[in-house]
């Protein structure tokens, strides 16, 4: 029987601190980096806060709504069996939002579904039927504009439940208004200020320039936090040194790809990029060439040699012949229909693929069935399962910082058993692949200012 005290044996020291927090506030936020528990620490507070008194029992059996990428479902299946909740797991999709639940039940909705009409008014009905006692926000800065459908959509829903915990790995950006959003989804938003406009008066001043920008008043973000404390928990640990290793595998391109490089020159040069559709264009078609594949105009794909593809395939071969395991991270989901049979071809290798939309065999990938797993960032990067694999090789990336640095953590979790995370970024010269590093690396901005940041033009007037 799962009790409050059984459920803290599973907290680690500081996950304990965020959960008193937690449960004392009867709702709030975490904010942490990959890696630290927030999965477990959600659903034990809201577990303990939705329980009813000793001695009390509810009329009808509880729902917790859990609202996160759907990649992740497993992850939180997987603790919720750890924690040894005898509850029923479902997909929103498989709710019958005409009765009452018949169970004490775990509701996993993606991020996604939660603006389709449907799934809102499934969740309504929980909360008309009075089952609904939490909410459930995971990675909650893709809920922090608070002008988008989708941070409505879950306003709209949280306004209703009893109780609301967001969890994410993203504190504050360069705007501090996502903060307020994020605090808002949590129903916390009046300890802030009243609406948006009004935080914006008393934290920000706005800048016109060639972009309206807002920026942080002097002592802003400690006086926010001052507001806020009480019901949120902040912790980003440092690595210990020497935890992670990171090196760059430069390699030739071949005459081929030269040939394709100087064609995008001369053809964009024409054409010009001055509008940001054609610099994005641009920049995608230069990563394709790197990676030894092109996507013509009409969907046709064409391969061809790539210098990249080979360093790639004997750096994975040199990882598993030394007996561990590692992830291939691509930018693109053509990437891994290159490498998958190069890779395959290395003797005693299995791969496992990892692309949204596709069924993963976490399973087989848990009982060591394969030594490599071949991901997408945009898939892989809010899973756990690569926990205790030291070696991470990205073979391209994309644009988004917060993908590197989720995808990066989901090697070093805390319960990761290896002292040191080796990371490979292959770069092909002659290309934008050490362009696309540096901006991504230093860049927490938008894709819009990493293209602009590129200086696509300076990349065009140089001979190949």
């Amino acid at each position: 029987m799962v009790t409050e005290a059984s459920l803290k044996k599973f907290l680690y020291p500081q996950q304990l601190e965020a959960y008193d927090k937690l449960v004392a506030e009867e709702g709030g936020c975490v904010f942490w980096a990959v890696g630290r528990g927030k999965t477990r620490v959600a659903l034990t507070a809201m577990w303990t806060i939705t329980n009813p008194p000793f001695g009390e029992t509810l009329l009808m059996p509880r729902a917790i709504i859990i609202v996160c990428r759907r990649p992740a479902f497993d992850d939180w299946r997987n603790e919720i069996a750890t924690l040894q909740f005898d509850w029923a797991v479902e997909e929103i999709e498989n709710v019958d939002a005409s009765k009452a639940l018949e169970r004490d039940t775990f509701i996993l909705c993606s991020d996604g579904k939660l603006i389709s009409q449907i799934t809102v008014a499934t969740l309504q009905q929980l909360v008309r039927f009075q089952q609904a006692k939490g909410l459930i926000v995971d990675e909650g800065y893709l809920f922090a504009n608070h002008q988008t459908i989708r941070h409505k959509a879950i306003r709209t829903i949280s306004k209703k439940v009893p109780t609301v915990l967001l969890s994410g790995s993203l504190m504050s950006s360069r705007d501090l208004i996502q903060i307020y959003g994020q605090v808002a989804t949590a129903g916390k938003a009046l300890r802030l200020a009243p609406n948006p406009t009004r935080f914006r008066s008393l934290y920000q001043t706005g800048i016109q320039g060639q972009f309206f920008t807002w920026y942080p008043k002097p002592g802003a973000f400690n006086a926010i936090m001052s507001k806020i404390e009480s019901f949120t928990h902040v912790y980003f640990p440092r690595h210990k040194e020497g935890s992670i290793k990171e090196a760059i595998l430069k390699v030739k391109p071949t005459q081929r790809q030269l040939d394709y490089f100087q064609e995008l020159r001369e053809t964009f040069a024409v054409e010009g990029v001055t509008e940001f559709s054609h610099a994005a264009t641009l920049i995608i078609k230069t990563q394709q060439i790197s990676n030894g594949w092109l996507k013509g105009d009409s969907g046709d794909i064409l391969e061809f040699p790539s210098t990249k593809v080979d360093r790639c395939v004997a750096l994975v071969d040199e990882i598993i012949a030394s007996g561990k395991r590692c992830v291939v991270w691509c930018a693109f989901r053509y990437d891994i229909e290159r490498l998958l049979p190069a890779i395959s071809k290395i003797k005693g290798c299995n791969v496992a693929t990892f692309r949204s939309g596709e069924d993963f065999d976490s399973h087989g990938w848990h009982a060591n069935k394969y030594q490599v797993c071949l991901a997408t960032e945009a898939s892989g990067s809010s899973v756990n399962h690569f926990a205790q694999v030291p070696y991470g090789i990205y073979f391209s990336q994309d644009f988004k910082w917060m993908s590197l640095q989720q995808s990066k953590g989901r090697h070093t979790r805390q319960n990761s058993q290896h002292d040191t995370t080796y990371f490979y970024f292959m770069h092909t010269d002659k290309s934008m692949d050490a362009r696309i590093y540096n901006i991504v690396k230093i860049s927490a901005s938008s894709e819009k200012s990493f293209i602009q940041a590129m200086d696509v033009q300076q990349w065009l007037r140089k001979a190949a």
